[in-house]
């Protein structure tokens, strides 16, 4: 089995944007932190600045009505906002619309606590960072010339850093090849030649070159073959333009020139291939002209040059199917071209794509523009997740269909978590006591219940082959190892030593043989589990039951627990055959202590078992914090079960009492109200209050009511309770 080729480029998919996004975010960060080391203070510069920087985020903010809400009056139309800030659930044009006015209240309160004398640049400038990057990022972008390349190189180098630590964290591969398109910048204008020479794209004057979507399929091949929906509709671009000064017709110099690139082009379907450098944009020279990568060659062209002219898997999110990769195959495929009339074996540059579905939060996408995104970083420092949890979360929501972060998945996560924790320590401990254990040789039986354990074993290997199988559906394969567990704990709970069955027995090596796969598919998922032919659990860096030095170390110091926990056991057995005495009670009390505080705290759980057979307490060695924590929870599940009971004690007393107050009613009196105004000797109404006869099918209903009553009260009649 060789080992497959990881691909990516840090300055495009790492972060999952366009390259032009990517170059407007750097080219803002350089400029605000060159302004803050040129402004130190909060002066009226600044503060200038920040008035223009409110007034063209403002009329770049979709919705707000920049024409007649001044900065002045921006306060006092935020007010009649509160109803969208408060609300909790929003669309994603209302997030976005919510998420800039907050950052432009934000603005407003700053230059507000600078008028009244409070100008502290660490409070003001985190407070207007929002609007101030993006102005001084746009009116300052003429001044980066196209051959600085290291604003943007270092700007793609950090998160470049920053996704691949996170992926360490997450214990993942690293990629076999790293591709950069900053690197790739021959490879790319070569790509982009071919596909011209090929006869499948066109440059047109001022040096961008365009793909010819119509060219291609005349050629035989098929355009938007990952979504054909979308192939007659116009090509979507990467441009954003921002607000550079207007002509006089209102329409700035940038967007004309966009305006005329677009007439130039065969098509509305043709899209860029290699693109003439702007303002504030890096360039290289290409026989074109200067220019840089279009949004979608580069992937083409780095892939093509590692992999060659086919390949098996390509992935991404679901939001890339169309364009981005659409555009791919057919930028690909042009630049492999075989006629389709000569050819029995026409281009097909990928084979398989994986698209990822979105993460969600609360129902919206995950999205930095929503801001509603938690980083892999932040949820790891937040304490509320470990780097095993979030590996648990994406593999049991799968890859294809999304995943929606809730309380509800949280618990499953949880659940899943604790369940093979619990199952490795168990295994764990009892291979320790029986390497331990003196005395006769132990029993080797194979009787039905193992025979069945393994059969359970053999269906889960299976099962999880076959969801391996069926699109790599890993959350069903996490859900066939949490049942194979349950089994495996159900056959050691049913073979338990007890005072009915005192010659009980259990096969320890067919549940460490069970231990043992789900181990290695733990290894083969990703988790950090013990290595080795013999390995168990999770790997000693988590804290949990692992092999190597842990074990090595809990080997050492078992006897010293042992001799504990028997004089504890033996204690406990004393106190329990002499309930009646005081001090025994006490002893009960201080065997418990020893147990839920003293060494939990220490890394040992003793887990009970019948001690009136002798059955000695299964030692169990652990992180501190998970068993304190694991503690805590049974007794607050303990304390709301309780609660519970209480609950409905009180609620049975209660519909008691209320059931012995309406039996003291006669009958007679049930229906004497004001809903009625005649009725027959026994009670039962036969008019209502207008004097209307009541039909047959109430009066009906009323005699069932009456006979229950009366049931009732000559029960308690006769119970002598009556008053």
């Amino acid at each position: 089995m060789t080992r497959s080729v990881l691909l990516y480029s840090p300055s495009v998919k790492a972060v999952h944007l366009p390259l032009l996004k990517i170059i407007k975010r750097a080219r803002e960060r350089h400029f605000l932190a060159k302004y803050k080391e040129d402004h130190p203070q909060i002066d009226s510069q600044v503060l200038e600045d920040t008035r223009l920087a409110f007034a063209q985020y403002a009329r770049d903010t979709k919705g707000f009505p920049a024409d007649t809400i001044s900065i002045d009056a921006f306060p006092e139309w935020f007010e009649t906002q509160k109803q969208l800030i408060e609300s909790p659930i929003l669309d994603e044009d209302q997030t976005i619309f919510k998420v800039r006015i907050l950052a432009l209240q934000s603005a407003v309160n700053a230059l507000r606590s600078a008028s009244n004398g409070s100008s502290d640049p660490a409070q003001y400038y985190p407070a207007t960072d929002g609007i101030l990057s993006s102005y001084l990022g746009n009116v300052k972008k003429s001044e980066i010339p196209p051959q600085e390349h290291a604003i943007f190189a270092d700007y793609a180098a950090y998160w470049e850093n920053h996704f691949n630590e996170d992926l360490r964290t997450l214990n993942c591969l690293p990629p076999t090849i790293t591709t950069r398109v900053s690197e790739f910048i021959p490879e790319n204008i070569a790509f982009v030649q071919q596909i011209i020479d090929n006869g499948f794209a066109y440059a047109i004057p001022g040096g961008t070159v365009y793909f010819d979507v119509n060219a291609f399929e005349k050629a035989g091949h098929y355009y938007a073959k990952l979504e054909p929906g979308n192939r007659k509709g116009e090509a979507k671009q990467e441009e954003e333009v921002t607000a550079p000064p207007a002509t006089q017709e209102g329409v700035s110099a940038a967007e004309l020139e966009i305006q005329n690139e677009k007439a130039q082009k065969r098509s509305p379907r043709d899209f860029a291939l290699w693109k003439k450098s702007r303002a504030g944009e890096p360039g290289w020279q290409s026989p074109w002209g200067s220019g840089r990568p279009g949004w979608h060659i580069e992937c083409s062209a780095m892939a093509s040059q590692v992999l060659g002219s086919q390949f098996d898997i390509h992935s991404g999110g679901i939001d890339l199917a169309f364009p981005h990769h659409d555009n791919e195959l057919a930028q690909a495929e042009a630049y492999w071209h075989k006629d389709p009339k000569q050819s029995q074996s026409p281009v097909q540059w990928v084979n398989y794509f994986i698209h990822m579905g979105h993460l969600s939060i609360a129902g919206a996408k995950m999205s930095k523009s929503l801001k509603n995104f938690v980083t892999i970083r932040e949820a790891l420092n937040s304490g509320d997740w470990t780097a095993r949890k979030l590996r648990i979360l994406f593999m049991m929501g799968g890859w294809k269909g999304g995943l929606e972060i809730s309380q509800n998945f949280r618990a499953e996560v949880d659940l899943w978590e604790k369940t093979a924790s619990n199952f490795f320590s168990s295994v764990e401990a009892l291979t320790l006591e029986a390497a331990s254990a003196g005395g006769p040789r132990p029993k080797h039986l194979f009787r039905e219940q193992e025979r069945q354990l393994y059969q359970d074993l053999k269906t889960a290997q299976k099962e999880v082959h076959d969801a391996l199988c069926d699109s790599f559906n890993t959350g069903l394969a996490l859900s066939t190892i949490q049942d194979l567990i349950s089994k495996t704990n159900t056959y050691i709970k049913n073979n338990q030593k007890s005072a009915n069955d005192p010659d009980a027995y259990f096969s320890l090596n067919s549940i460490r043989e069970v231990a043992r796969w789900i181990t290695k598919m733990l290894q083969i998922f990703g988790f950090e589990a013990s290595t080795g032919d013999d390995a168990i659990g999770w790997s000693s860096g988590t804290g949990s039951a692992g092999s190597g030095s842990v074990q090595n170390k809990q080997a050492v110091i078992l006897p010293y627990v042992q001799a504990l926990s028997q004089f504890r056991d033996n204690v406990k057995h004393l106190a329990i055959s002499n309930k009646t005495e005081p001090v025994c009670q006490e002893l009960l009390k201080l065997s418990d202590n020893v147990r839920d505080d003293q060494l939990l705290q220490l890394g040992v759980n003793l887990e009970d078992r019948d001690s009136s057979i002798g059955e000695p307490a299964l030692i169990k060695f652990g992180d501190p914090a998970e068993l304190i924590a694991s503690r805590e929870a049974k007794v607050q599940a303990q304390l709301e079960k309780e609660q519970k009971k209480e609950a409905a004690r009180l609620e049975a007393l209660r519909l008691e009492k209320e059931k012995a107050e309406k039996a003291k009613v006669n009958p007679q009196d049930l229906f004497r109200t004001e809903e009625y105004s005649e009725w027959d000797e026994d009670g039962i109404p036969t008019k209502d209050a207008q004097g209307e006869e009541v039909t047959k099918s109430k009066r009906k209903t009323l005699k069932k009511a009456w006979d229950k009553q009366k049931k009732l009260y000559d029960s308690q009649l006769a119970s002598g309770s009556g008053a």
